[in-house]
């Protein structure tokens, strides 16, 4: 079974680098491919990235971006990555995390077995320690698969940790972009609802890199609150304008009660962090629900 890593790239030449050299560690007896998908980078990402060519098999560059349009995120990336692919399965990677060692050999071995894998996230190789909030561990190897996103509270996992065979893909399709940042998640809920189960491979380590700066951090909670909208009125749809407008007015008196948290914040970075955090998530969730109610008053839904 021939393998074929799939890395999209955007200006990842600060952390690029990291990933390429722990690709060069990885084995797989049947062959592999590496497809970087380059999303109109404007930096050095490239030039990088032609540095390994025969350090890493079969390396290969392939375009997602069609200027002069806006570019299309991630999802759209692995989507021009899977068309690309030669291989029998598939494994996900991206540029700013670090593949552990044997991470290549596990998750291939475990697609002999299983048709769609995940592999565990690690968080403290590559994040400063004010960056690790208490308790927090998604997808580790203590905590297993996530199942807290609503509505369905199905098993799913980080689109970099994923792997599949190209029959699921055949199945299942490409990712849906109007699913935004939680493109991941509707893939493993559809592949659920198909009756391909996701399986946890703790063996198979990925060294994930949380955003580093506020700012930052505030707009991936902002993208997610966002996204999670859409995958919410994806698999719990309602034709209710009564009752959307007020899923709109309850994420209003989120962001008000967030804001108003605003004095119980200590001075510490990390509960500011935090409420940053909370902040995004909130104002992500309400630009949700107001497009999805312009968009009913509109008559498209």
């Amino acid at each position: 079974m021939q393998l074929t890593v799939i890395l999209p790239c955007f200006n990842g030449a600060e952390t690029i680098g990291v990933q390429l050299e722990a690709l060069t560690r990885q084995d797989w007896p049947d062959g592999w491919e590496v497809v970087v998908v380059d999303n109109g980078s404007t930096d050095a990402s490239m030039d990088i990235v032609e540095r390994y060519r025969g350090r890493l098999p079969d390396l290969r560059i392939v375009e997602a971006y069609e200027p002069p349009g806006p570019r299309k995120g991630v999802a759209h990336s692995y989507t021009v990555g899977l068309a690309a692919a030669r291989g029998d399965a598939f494994v996900f990677c991206e540029a700013d995390d670090e593949v552990g060692e044997g991470w290549l050999h596990a998750l291939g071995s475990a697609l002999r077995a299983h048709p769609f894998v995940a592999a565990a996230l690690e968080y403290e190789r590559l994040n400063a320690p004010a960056l690790l909030a208490p308790g927090w561990r998604q997808q580790s190897v203590e905590a297993g698969l996530s199942t807290l996103a609503g509505p369905l509270f199905l098993p799913f996992a980080s689109g970099c940790s994923l792997g599949l065979r190209r029959e699921v893909y055949a199945l299942i399709g490409t990712p849906d972009l109007t699913c935004g940042a939680s493109w991941d998640t509707d893939y493993c809920w559809r592949a659920h609802r198909a009756h391909v189960p996701l399986t946890f491979v703790p063996s198979a380590c990925v060294h994930y890199r949380l955003r580093s700066t506020l700012r930052a951090s505030y707009q991936q909670a902002m993208s997610w609150g966002r996204a999670h909208v859409v995958l919410a009125h994806k698999y719990a749809p309602t034709s209710s304008r009564v009752r959307l407008a007020k899923r709109a007015a309850s994420s209003a008196f989120d962001l008000v009660k967030q804001t108003t948290s605003v004095a119980k914040v200590a001075t510490r970075r990390e509960s500011v962090r935090a409420w940053l955090w909370g902040m995004g998530w909130c104002i992500g969730e309400l630009q949700g629900r107001a497009d999805q109610l312009d968009a009913m008053l509109r008559g498209a839904l």
